[in-house]
């Protein structure tokens, strides 16, 4: 400390104005403060990605599981594709290489860097702990969904939304404020009012594996907010402040790098539990019989992880931008976008009140909800845009 104190002595503006950041930083979550107040245009493209991604991603898996045709009496096939579905999550990673070079090819006039400035060890470390918990979020998430009843898995996932407030004290040690806390409050609204949404993954012949699977989709839930936190702690304690070291405002393509680096530890795991289960046979069968045709298996497969990248690009986007707390609000608030989907695509008869599953009271008042957590945190992030600009 004894070093640096001349050069806080002839510096004394750089000084207090590190101070207010600090202060601000301890009682609210709305926005990184190594984020310019400015950031608008790239949390709107980052909230349509997730809407989009996690939409066509998740139309494309209740398509596939109802063409597979999952029922009680293909009790083999009752654990298929669990694996399948965490590999399609991460597995097209490759795509985003070439726009991560795009961006970083930009700052090639910058400074070389040691590597202890970047801390890739640590960075090493942390990117194959967020694989790890990408991994198992997508195991485990999938083998809940697959075996207890929708109505059930919708509020044992809305429990994420109150894990990541938590870790996000904890492990990123921030404080929420009362904007957070509203919007938080209608997000569970309005995720708990599309319980009623359909799955076409669901197994007739699951009351063996009721408890396991309770337990898996709470864990899934612990898995994905710990991973949005530990994400927003890499861009806080490493990206941001290497940034920092060479003068450089952080860059969008730190959010690919994240993503890039952290899949690919995720998409081994997911081709290793892949292989061991044996669903690489499965698949095959799948393919051959698959109602609509091979190219149409392939389609849906290659669609799935293509949307799930668009999906991740677009929560690490939001950490970047904002906060896991934001993140996570977006990826709740479009629940109901998604159920309205589910009926238009596949029971679309259901508008004029016939079939089993029907665009009901409880989906059409969760848009309210939702509406209103979004205008509730971008209200409170505008005021904080606001004030930071005094």
């Amino acid at each position: 400390m004894a070093q640096h104190q001349p050069m806080f002595q002839t510096k004394p503006e750089e000084h207090l104005v590190q101070i207010p950041v600090n202060i601000e930083r301890d009682s609210t979550t709305l926005v990184n403060p190594n984020r310019k107040p400015n950031h608008w245009p790239t949390i709107l493209l980052s909230t349509i990605f997730v809407i989009i991604g996690q939409c066509i991603a998740k139309l494309l898996e209740n398509f596939y599981y109802e063409q597979i045709n999952r029922s009680e009496s293909n009790k083999h096939h009752q654990n298929d594709s669990v694996w399948t579905q965490a590999l399609l999550q991460t597995v097209g990673f490759p795509l985003l290489l070439l726009p991560f070079i795009i961006l970083t090819t930009k700052k090639h006039n910058n400074p070389p860097i040691t590597s202890d400035q970047f801390h890739y060890k640590s960075l090493a470390v942390i990117y194959i702990c967020i694989g790890i918990l990408m991994s198992v979020q997508a195991r485990l998430s999938a083998m809940g969904k697959l075996e207890i009843s929708f109505i059930l898995f919708t509020p044992i996932s809305l429990t994420q939304l109150f894990f990541t407030p938590i870790f996000a004290r904890f492990v990123n040690k921030i404080k929420l404020n009362r904007w957070v806390v509203i919007s938080l409050v209608f997000a569970i609204g309005a995720g708990a009012l599309t319980f009623t949404s359909p799955f076409g993954g669901v197994s007739y012949n699951r009351e063996h594996k009721y408890a396991r699977s309770v337990w898996a989709a709470l864990f899934a839930a612990v898995c994905f907010s710990l991973l949005l936190c530990n994400i927003q702690n890499v861009f806080d304690s490493y990206i941001f402040k290497r940034t920092e070291s060479t003068t450089r405002k952080p860059s969008f393509a730190s959010v690919f790098e994240v993503i890039i680096f952290s899949s690919l530890v995720a998409t081994l795991i997911s081709t290793v539990g892949l292989l061991i289960a044996g669903e690489q046979h499965g698949l095959e069968r799948e393919m051959n019989g698959f109602p609509k045709g091979k190219g149409a298996y392939v389609m849906v497969m290659v669609g799935q992880a293509v949307s799930w990248q668009l999906y991740w690009v677009g929560i690490v986007g939001l950490v970047f931008s904002v906060s896991s707390v934001l993140s996570n609000v977006i990826s709740v608030v479009t629940w109901p976008i998604l159920s309205l989907l589910v009926v238009v695509f596949f029971n679309f008869r259901n508008f004029t009140g016939e079939g089993d599953d029907e665009f009901d009271t409880f989906k059409g008042f969760a848009f309210i909800p939702a509406a209103l957590s979004v205008a509730a945190y971008f209200f409170g992030l505008h005021k904080e845009n606001r004030n930071s600009a005094y």
